[in-house]
C-alpha cells in the first residue's frame, strides 16, 4: 500500500495520516464531480475499513 506509505512519512501520527488521506480521496472525488455529502455517505465506510485497521490500530 505505496499510498499509505507516503502519507505516513510526511504525517507526524498516523491518526493524521489518516485524516490527510482521507481529505486527499475525498478532495479528488469532488473533484470529479461528486459531493461532500455523498463521499461520507457511500465512501467514507469502505474508506474507514479499508485504511482504519492500517493507520488506526497499528
Amino acid at each position: 500500500m505505496e499510498i499509505v506509505r507516503r502519507f505516513l512519512e510526511t504525517s507526524p501520527t498516523r491518526f493524521e495520516a489518516y485524516l490527510a488521506l482521507q481529505r486527499a480521496l475525498m478532495r479528488r472525488f469532488e473533484a470529479r464531480g461528486g459531493t461532500t455529502e455523498e463521499f461520507c455517505r457511500r465512501l467514507a465506510p469502505a474508506f474507514h475499513r479499508r485504511y482504519g485497521p492500517v493507520l488506526l490500530d497499528g
